[in-house]
């Protein structure tokens, strides 16, 4: 028994027109209270998305951010607003009037173009949030590694070769005649358009599942080896103080303690971003699955809701960002006030004298950690462990240590990680 397989065909883009008999072309007669709120819900999205990704662009290019990221993370971050931007120009807009009359009034090569448009861009931002990281991997787990074959030219030609390969992937699908239509329902705009369903079942399967594997088991292997990482450096601390009294390993564990700070933050808001990935786009994938294997199509609302939830990606990306980056807020908002609405910030040196028990800052400010400069950070972690106060801390009481610790120094050490050697990695505050 042999059985067919079903082909799909493109609805007409003829019917689909504005110019078609069936539509009103009265702009304002055809537009409706559902329709209007879409509209509207569509606008707002476009212009939030260019604005948040054009400020996200300009600050952390910006001379005062760059110091508080490495160039490979900042290209990265670079690219994926760069792509959001582009959804921004090129795709969302153009479903601002399909949104209220619920025709096409472009013309065929512009959907054409809109849907080609339409699936790179989106694959794009899922191969660059696979980079990222693997980007956060290899400098988390392999730091020595990655610093040594990390480069700009480098990360810069892996960004353009995904490039070309996503658009000539969509070109294949979308150029061709067939390979494109009008989702009156959900995108409001020209889609691509898959002949069989298994096709579409697996470009929405390839879209996501990979992806969220990928991203999972890179931060969730970087943040634990981050974690294991901190403890054993906490524990070699305490077996021996003497160790950080030397000028040049203090020196040494300021630098260690600073790049290890800027990773775990970029790796912070990378997660995140990634996170906010997976949570947007896993009721569209679900809805695409499920349409693609019933043959139905989901109703009007939903449909709506499921597919601009996906797309709003490009809109929270640099809100998380801005919520989960200290240094990012404090320069963003120097940008903001310094270009619109011409203010000069003061730039005056904070003076101030940390211990182990108090942090005294000589301005009216207080004690704003969020404030701090990164060599402050430095200098309260060192003179907070530094031999001085640890000392004190031995001479307090003549009974033995902790139980979790005894007899480091005698060769004990704390689960065997005591070593000879001068070196040390401080915890990140």
């Amino acid at each position: 028994m042999h059985h067919k397989t079903m082909v799909l065909v493109a609805p007409s883009l003829h019917n689909m027109s504005c110019s078609h008999p069936r539509f009103d072309p009265d702009v304002w007669r055809s537009m409706d209270f559902s329709g209007s709120l879409q509209a509207t819900i569509v606008l707002i999205l476009t212009v939030g998305v260019l604005a948040a990704n054009m400020m996200l662009i300009l600050i952390i290019n910006s001379r005062k951010y760059s110091k508080y990221i490495h160039s490979q993370p900042r290209y990265l971050l670079t690219s994926l607003a760069s792509n959001d931007l582009a959804m921004g120009f090129f795709v969302t807009p153009f479903a601002i009037i399909p949104s209220f009359r619920r025709c096409w009034p472009y013309g065929e090569l512009l959907c054409q173009i809109q849907a080609l448009l339409r699936g790179a861009i989106s694959q794009q931002s899922a191969v660059i949030l696979i980079c990222m990281a693997m980007d956060r991997y290899m400098c988390m787990l392999h730091p020595a590694r990655y610093h040594k074959h990390s480069s700009k030219k480098g990360c810069v030609a892996i960004i353009s070769l995904t490039w070309i390969l996503s658009v000539t992937l969509f070109a294949a699908l979308a150029l061709p005649k067939g390979g494109y239509y009008f989702n009156p329902t959900g995108m409001m705009a020209c889609e691509p358009f898959y002949s069989h369903a298994s096709v579409r079942i697996l470009a929405a399967c390839g879209f996501y599942f990979p992806t969220t594997m990928i991203l999972m088991y890179c931060y969730g292997s970087a943040f634990h080896v981050n974690k294991l990482r901190l403890r054993k450096a906490g524990c070699n601390v305490i077996a021996d103080p003497e160790r950080i009294t030397v000028t040049e390993d203090i020196a040494e564990s300021k630098v260690l303690t600073h790049e290890r700070r800027l990773s775990a933050s970029a790796s912070r808001t990378m997660a995140a971003i990634s996170l906010g990935f997976i949570v947007l786009v896993t009721p569209w994938t679900i809805q695409e699955v499920v349409a693609a294997c019933t043959g139905s199509r989901a109703p009007q609302p939903l449909d709506f809701f499921a597919t601009w939830l996906a797309l709003s990606n490009s809109f929270w990306n640099p809100f998380l960002y801005w919520l989960l980056n200290n240094q990012f807020r404090r320069v963003g908002r120097e940008f903001i006030s310094n270009k619109f609405f011409c203010k000069k910030s003061p730039s005056k040196p904070q003076h101030f004298v940390s211990n182990s028990s108090s942090c005294q800052i000589h301005h009216q400010q207080g004690c704003d950690f969020e404030r701090l400069s990164e060599k402050y950070w430095g200098e309260i972690l060192e003179r907070t462990l530094s031999a001085t106060s640890l000392n004190a801390l031995q001479k307090s009481g003549s009974h033995p240590r902790m139980d979790g610790c005894n007899g480091m120094q005698r060769g004990g050490g704390c689960g065997g990680m005591h070593r000879e050697t001068r070196d040390i990695s401080l915890p990140d505050l």
